[in-house]
Order: structure tokens, then sequence, then C-alpha cells
């Protein structure tokens, strides 16, 4: 088996193809011959991003239908493994499958293929096959909302409240930002905000936060600080300059903060 197939015909492009059109020609190694360059591959459906070409603009091209895959068959076998192993693993991934065996079913996917073959003018998408996209979609977005409540139940469940807003309204009273609410709970702060409101709480303004997170943020900054100086304490560390004819500019320029912030430090 050589290297390369001979060109056996042209594409509707003239690129001339190395493999007979319409079938894959297979190797002795099972591996697959590309209509394109003729070179061989396990995985031919990777190799020809590298033509610039999807698997489907491939399949196109060269008059291969869906139904016949675009790898070897080892390693379809070793793809169809791993798969059959997450279905069993998962309730989750059977669920985003769902739709998927309901349309192969109902006779749905082939009607989708056939329209596939056959769509009409360049650049035009066959309603049937917006009908399925648009289904998918839906049927991913129900899967990512459904797992949201699971995850947003089970936090609420380890802090010991009924629901969400009582949650939310707890943490932002005793001075939780937004910022941090939307890190335990993966929420955009707008819907935070919604449900901060309809729990009765009142939202602080942009920039204003509890005196508890001024305090935890301001001790946060001070730590930072003395790390990069290289001191234990800070503020004992500033006192003790001062004390020795350090001029307020100077530990300013020392400690990369402004001049305030070292007279905050130096008055408590």
């Amino acid at each position: 088996m050589g290297d390369r197939h001979a060109h056996l015909w042209v594409l509707r492009d003239g690129t001339p193809a190395h493999a007979p059109p319409g079938r894959l020609a297979v190797g002795a190694d099972g591996r697959l011959a590309c209509h394109v360059c003729g070179r061989w591959f396990a995985h031919l459906g990777a190799h020809v991003r590298r033509h610039g070409w999807t698997a489907q603009q491939y399949r196109d091209a060269v008059g291969l239908p869906l139904h016949v895959p675009l790898c070897s068959r080892d390693l379809s076998a070793q793809i169809a493994t791993r798969q059959k192993r997450a279905w069993d693993a998962s309730q989750a991934v059977r669920d985003r499958f769902e739709p998927g065996h309901r349309m192969a079913q109902a006779g749905e996917l082939s009607r989708l293929a056939a329209a596939s073959r056959h769509r009409g003018a360049a650049g035009q998408t066959p309603d049937a096959v917006r009908e399925s996209r648009a289904g998918r979609l839906a049927a991913g977005r129900a899967t990512v909302a459904r797992t949201r409540r699971e995850q947003l139940d089970k936090i609420v469940s380890a802090a010991g409240v009924t629901d969400l807003p009582t949650l939310l309204r707890n943490r932002y009273e005793a001075g939780a930002s937004l910022a941090q609410l939307a890190s335990l709970t993966s929420l955009g702060r707008g819907r935070l905000r919604a449900e901060l409101i309809a729990s009765g709480a009142r939202i602080r303004a942009t920039g204003i936060n509890q005196p508890a997170s001024k305090h935890a943020r301001a001790g946060v900054n001070d730590a930072r600080t003395a790390e990069r100086i290289g001191v234990p304490d800070i503020r004992a560390w500033l006192a003790e300059q001062r004390q020795a004819g350090v001029t307020l500019r100077e530990l300013a320029e020392r400690t990369g903060r402004s001049i305030p912030w070292v007279q905050s430090r130096l008055a408590q």
C-alpha cells in the first residue's frame, strides 16, 4: 500500500480526488484514504479540518452518506465503547441524547439526512435542519437549567435554609457582596439582584459594602502589602519607620500605596 492513491476523479471545484466517489477506501490496516490528499488516517473526520473543511463539507464534496463513519473500524469501536460507558454511568448524558433517540425512532433523523443531501442553493439550510438544531439547542438549555437547579438545591440544603432567596438575603445582610454571591451560586448579578429584591433585602448602592466586608478586604490588602515588603505586621513596620524619620511620601513609595492609606494605618 503506497502513501497516496492515484487521481481517480475530480471534485466539483476541480480538486483531484484520490479515492472512489461515494465511498471510503480502506487499507489493510483499517485506515481510510483521504479523497483530497490520498494519505491514510485512522480519524479522517479530524484530518479534513487541515484542508479547511468540516466533516459535513467533506461528505458533501465526495458524496459520502451520513451513516458512514469517518474513522477506522477499530477507532469507531473504541469511541462506541467510551460512549456506552458514559451512557451507562450518567443520567445527564442519557437525558441529553433522549431527544435524538425519539427522533431516530420516529424516522425524523432519516428525513433530516435526506434533506441535508438534497439541500437547495449553496448556503441555504433546510427548514427541517433548522428545526432540528433549534430542538437540540432547547434540549441543551433545559439540561443546563436542570443541572444549575440541582447545584443550587445542594447549596441551599448545605446552608440549612429552605430556599435560595433566604440564603441570599442572609448572606447579603451579613455583609457578602454580589460578587461573592455570584461566586457561590454561579448566578449572574441581574438574577441575584432580582432574587434579593424578591426576598425583601435592601440592595446597597454600588461600591458600598457592610463594615464587615470592608474590614475583611482591608485585612487582605494589608497582608498582601506586608508579604510584598517582607514584614510580619505592616502597621507595626510603618510605625517603626515613621519614628525613624521616614516621610509619608517615602512610605507610600515603599509600600506601593497612597499617602492617605499610610496615614490610615498609622492612625490605627
